[in-house]
């Protein structure tokens, strides 16, 4: 990527997806690709996928082949296949085994799910969420006062629906990137999720900010590459505002009894910008 190609601060923080007049029944209908996973009800993971979809497994060994599971996620989008590991190995190799690659790639510890759109001929172009059974964002159960086992749960059900989130702006606003906006809205109903809540203090913790320094040491910087380096503090004091914005808008429509699409909505509808409002 060249200087040229690099974005602005503000152009980075000025999107927003545009938010239909109404929006069609929901939740949409299943994509077509969902029935050829239906079988996979109380079948072992591993065999499900090669006997049944035809999906080659190399030369991979299975870390925990009993810890491999397939289910469902119900979304506004339609139903979605969920493959879920127990491991980091074998989280990395069955990436690459639904994309059809003989070669494991290296991945960040950090790194625990994809909404993947398959690349393996078996399966092109199915989408799935592939899921990792790991602290989410890599923060120690300790950060947030959990236990162990309890954190582990918690985390599962925050990447659940953070990787749902994506495939529903996909499929009802036309669109998802990796973007801090994108991040918000699906962090935000994750924590819902996961702590009937949204908190900002802990979304600085799962983004690596702290409040008030326009300073990044975890994951948020991810989603800044493509703007000028100078400017990416300018993103990070923009976000650490906007989060507290989005809190307090948050509890007040949950408390106000709204559903899921309309709070995916009010994410979606502003930018980081006009909810950060004047960050120097």
């Amino acid at each position: 990527m060249t200087r040229g190609s690099l974005q602005s601060a503000a152009e980075y923080l000025a999107r927003a997806y545009e938010i239909p007049a109404s929006l069609p029944r929901l939740p949409l209908p299943d994509e077509s690709f969902a029935g050829r996973w239906q079988e996979a009800r109380g079948r072992e993971a591993a065999d499900f996928l090669a006997d049944e979809l035809k999906l080659p497994a190399y030369d991979f060994v299975w870390r925990e082949r009993e810890s491999l599971g397939i289910s469902f996620a119900p979304t506004l989008g339609g139903r979605l296949p969920v493959v879920a590991t127990g491991c980091h190995e074998d989280f990395r190799a069955m990436e690459a085994v639904l994309n059809g690659r003989e070669e494991i790639r290296e991945l960040p510890l950090t790194v625990n799910a994809f909404a993947i759109e398959a690349r393996a001929a078996p399966i092109y172009r199915h989408r799935v969420l592939l899921l990792n059974h790991a602290p989410y964002s890599n923060i120690p159960a300790a950060s947030l006062g959990l236990s162990e086992e309890a954190w582990l749960e918690r985390s599962h059900r925050l990447r659940l629906r953070h990787e749902c989130a994506h495939y529903e702006t996909l499929r009802l606003l036309s669109g998802m990137k990796n973007h801090a906006l994108d991040e918000i809205l699906a962090d935000a109903l994750g924590q819902i999720a996961a702590f009937g809540d949204f908190d900002a203090d802990r979304q600085r913790l799962f983004f690596g900010l702290q409040k008030g320094q326009a300073v990044c040491t975890g994951r948020l910087s991810f989603y800044c590459q493509k703007v000028r380096p100078e400017e990416r503090p300018v993103i990070y004091r923009a976000v650490d505002k906007a989060l507290d914005s989005v809190s307090g808008e948050l509890k007040e429509l949950i408390s106000g009894g709204k559903g899921e699409a309309e709070l995916l909505m009010f994410l979606a509808g502003r930018s980081i910008a006009d909810r950060a409002g004047p960050t120097e």
